[in-house]
């Protein structure tokens, strides 16, 4: 060329020059800020629960960095929108003439050219409505300056956490679970290349509404991957071959209790397990439609991975949207939980040097409290006689456990460990539940009392249980070998036989320990237990308080639980809780608790039992039977052994056998003031009488109704005063007593 053109073109070529690198520095950018993330509740691995609309009604989760973002998704945005995006300068002058070409020969617009940097410098600037020259000239001149202050690694990833995917959502994240309800990095390349055909039309083409009309260009922008070598032929033809699937999350509603409970302003990522959640919802939703007919409304369901306190699961009723109180979350409402605390009874028994294999006369007694006379009664309104701790805890016994707790300094004591292991809600003086505190006089909360016995689990270590990735500290509450013996009590199906049959819900393939808890009139019922790895928790009942139709935690909650501890042990072996140094195991009788040992007179009855090394009991001898080889019981078992509540027959003797027994009313002592209770089942109005001294006791009344039932005498109260007659007919002997009922 010669100097004069040289001297011609270098004038032009220096404006322009000048043009290109000074006019942008003319205009301002807009705020490229993005917005603040509208709330997304995620679970643990990131799938997203819920997310909720922000002010100006979209969803967007927090910007995205180029490193967040995988490299097949931001392939597949370049091959739609901008495949030159690392080589031009903010406008690719090659795209506007071809654009321009294309579309003069087809006499329309069939053809775009704007850069990624144009579209986020349009996206984020207020629309005035009209697109002048001005407009889009003051635009190109701004995407030239974005090209020259950011790097085209910031400028993709704001751009990809701005733009519109359609249905309200913001930002690739938010469609990413939107559409498929993964996180960003699972995606395939086949969904990636479809949510980067998005941006271009986000409303004709919904995948919600019609996914197929979207295919075509998903397809052509898999075929410009491949062309540009980010897709081998083997990927392109996978990606090509794979069904998309549109999960129609849009916001999502899963885990909807939880998401109540931690509501935040940005993204929260929760410890619920997604896939979990979804399996312990329908196993309530089917277990709960199979006890509609008695009257069963609503369960909750509570799952912890020991090892950190994280819930997993949280299902607080049936239906969050049912009608009958599905929005009240079980997990956190208080409830009578029954039977359900009488675990910690025993283990502070242990802690004061009692065994498994230790003594209680779950006999018929009465204590003073402070609101007057309390009488505990079993469930099936029977007493067992001599019964070893391992027996009364497996089979739930009232009586037994009133009387341990007595035994060990009263309910003061079991309500401070309880208020440690976290019940929250037991904030009455101790005397306001008295020795009724170990049958679950006190209304606690699933979710609390599912961690304190995680806290077995873990052998006495406590943790906070935790909805979120907190901080938190492990410290020893608990003994480790008494919590031991309590695991292996509640894992030991024998010890429930007698209560539960063998064959219960609670037997599981695995060692597993599970305890039931049942309220008065069934108005709740519990099932918890734990093996190494997950504690459950399950409470059925209905949130207006109505009683269920003889439903109990062994046929109520129970199946729930068994449901939900295979359903974790599934894929994954059951583990035990090791057993700690310094447990030994011997063979006792079970009718006296003595230790057998080779000088031991023949027995028909033994059971191996667990013990602390130093704690074994003392060994029987010869003093301990009858020449029969009958166990001699202490004198109070009399009128049990006469009676037809002697399950052990002619197992069992007293020492004063051969004498004649005084007949005695052992209950109602006189002036026992009864105030009709509809708590209690049959509204209170059933009075279990009992006596000693005789094998046939006749009882009678001249105001109130007495027959047998079950084989037992009971008298059917109504207000007023009552006098009761105890005949043996025999030998004549009576003797009388008198009751006083209230009202309520």
């Amino acid at each position: 060329m010669s100097r004069r053109w040289i001297k011609r073109l270098a004038i032009p070529a220096a404006l322009l020059a000048a043009g290109w690198w000074g006019l942008p520095w003319l205009v301002e950018l807009p705020d490229l800020t993005p917005p603040a993330a509208s709330p997304v509740f995620l679970a643990r691995d990131g799938t997203p629960l819920r997310h909720l609309l922000d002010k100006n009604g979209t969803r967007h989760a927090a910007p995205v960095s180029f490193e967040e973002i995988p490299k097949v998704m931001r392939q597949a945005m370049l091959a739609a929108e901008d495949k030159r995006f690392f080589s031009h300068g903010g406008i690719d002058l090659l795209a506007i003439a071809r654009a321009a070409w294309d579309n003069a020969r087809s006499g329309k617009i069939v053809s775009g050219a704007s850069t990624i940097h144009q579209q986020l410098i349009k996206n984020s600037t207020p629309s005035s409505g009209r697109r002048t020259f001005t407009v889009k000239v003051t635009e190109a001149l701004q995407a030239r300056r974005l090209a020259m202050s950011w790097s085209r690694e910031d400028v993709l990833a704001a751009y990809l956490s701005r733009i519109s995917f359609g249905n309200n959502m913001t930002g690739i994240t938010t469609a990413a679970s939107g559409y498929f309800h993964k996180p960003l990095a699972d995606l395939t390349p086949a969904e990636c290349a479809l949510l980067a055909a998005l941006p271009q039309s986000p409303t004709r083409w919904n995948p919600f509404r019609e996914v197929k009309s979207i295919l075509p260009r998903q397809q052509a922008i898999l075929e410009k991957m491949h062309a540009q070598g980010w897709l081998s032929a083997e990927q392109l033809q996978t990606a090509l071959s794979q069904e998309i699937v549109i999960q129609r999350f849009s916001g999502g509603f899963a885990a909807p209790h939880v998401v109540e409970a931690v509501k935040g302003s940005e993204t929260t990522r929760t410890t619920i397990d997604a896939l979990l959640q979804q399996q312990i919802e329908t196993i309530i939703a089917q277990r709960i439609a199979t006890l509609r007919a008695k009257n069963v409304g609503h369960a909750a369901v509570v799952v912890l991975d020991n090892a950190s306190g994280d819930v997993l699961a949280l299902a607080g009723s049936r239906d969050f949207f049912a009608k009958d109180g599905g929005q009240i979350n079980g997990a956190w409402v208080p409830h009578s939980p029954g039977s359900a605390l009488k675990p910690f009874t025993y283990l502070l028994a242990f802690e004061r040097g009692a065994t498994p294999g230790s003594i209680v006369a779950d006999l018929p007694i009465e204590f003073r409290a402070a609101t007057g006379t309390y009488k505990p009664e079993n469930y099936a309104l029977r007493s067992f006689g001599p019964m070893t701790y391992r027996a009364a805890l497996g089979n739930s016994l009232n009586i037994s456990a009133v009387r341990v707790l007595d035994s060990i300094g009263g309910a003061e004591t079991l309500l401070a460990k309880l208020q440690e292991l976290g019940l929250s809600t037991l904030t009455e003086p101790v005397e306001h539940y008295g020795l009724g505190l170990t049958i679950g006089n006190a209304p606690v909360r699933l979710l609390e009392l599912t961690n304190a016995y995680a806290t077995l689990a873990r052998l006495g270590l406590h943790k906070p249980w935790r909805l979120q990735n907190t901080a938190s500290e492990e410290q020893r509450i608990l003994p480790e070998k008494e919590c031991y013996l309590i695991a292996d009590i509640l894992s030991d199906n024998q010890a429930r036989e007698m209560a539960f049959g063998a064959h219960s819900p609670l037997r599981l393939p695995f060692r597993c320990a599970a305890k039931t808890g049942t309220s008065t009139s069934f108005r709740d019922n519990w099932t918890l237990g734990f093996t190494a790895a997950f504690t459950v928790g399950v409470w059925v009942g209905n949130f207006d308080n109505t009683p269920m139709q003889d439903v109990s935690g062994v046929t109520g909650a129970g199946p729930i639980f068994r449901d939900v501890m295979l359903h974790l042990h599934e894929y994954r072996d059951a583990t035990w809780p090791a057993q700690p140094a310094g447990l030994v195991r011997a063979r006792i009788d079970p009718r006296t608790g003595h230790r057998l040992t080779p000088q031991t007179p023949p027995s028909r009855l033994s059971r191996e039992e667990l013990f602390i090394e130093g704690k074994l009991p003392p060994p029987a001898s010869a003093s301990d039977y009858d020449s029969r080889g009958r166990a001699i019981l202490a004198r109070e078992y009399a009128a049990w052994v006469s009676s037809r509540e002697n399950w052990l027959g002619d197992l069992v003797t007293v020492a004063t056998a051969d004498a004649k027994p005084q007949l005695r009313i052992t209950h109602p002592i006189p002036g026992t003031v009864i105030r009709l209770d509809p708590d209690i089942p049959g509204g209170g109005t059933r009075l279990l009488l009992q006596a000693e001294g005789t094998r046939e006791p006749r009882w009678t009344s001249p105001t109130l109704e007495i027959r047998l039932e079950a084989g037992h005498p009971i008298a059917h109260l109504k207000p007023g005063r009552h006098d009761i007659t105890l005949e043996d007919p025999a030998t004549g002997q009576k003797q009388r007593t008198f009751v006083i009922v209230h009202e309520e």
